[in-house]
């Protein structure tokens, strides 16, 4: 049971990544501006911003997240909204 569980928490954290992947990326195209220009302009960390895209970082703070929307120059509520809006209807961690 424990197993069933930890698997589909990976799963669904996966998707989550997945989400915050494509909206971070898009909204960095946005700017017109290289990851690695975005990065420095904005005191990411090297290859962080890379990880994300490429949804290879496991987990995202919500200071990250934070972050993000202040260098984006929107609402940490509006991108977390994008972010939802790339999750599927029923997403859950505790399903």
């Amino acid at each position: 049971m424990q197993d069933d569980y930890n698997q589909q928490f990976t799963k669904n954290r996966a998707t989550l990544i997945n989400a915050v992947s494509k909206v971070l990326q898009e909204q960095i195209n946005g700017t017109n501006k290289s990851i690695k220009l975005f990065s420095r302009e904005y005191e990411f960390s090297d290859g962080l911003i890379s990880k994300l895209i490429r949804g290879k970082y496991s987990d995202i703070k919500l200071s990250t997240v934070w972050k993000f929307a202040n260098a984006l120059n929107i609402n940490p509520a509006t991108l977390i909204n994008m972010i939802n809006e790339n999750l599927p209807d029923d997403f859950n961690f505790y399903d």
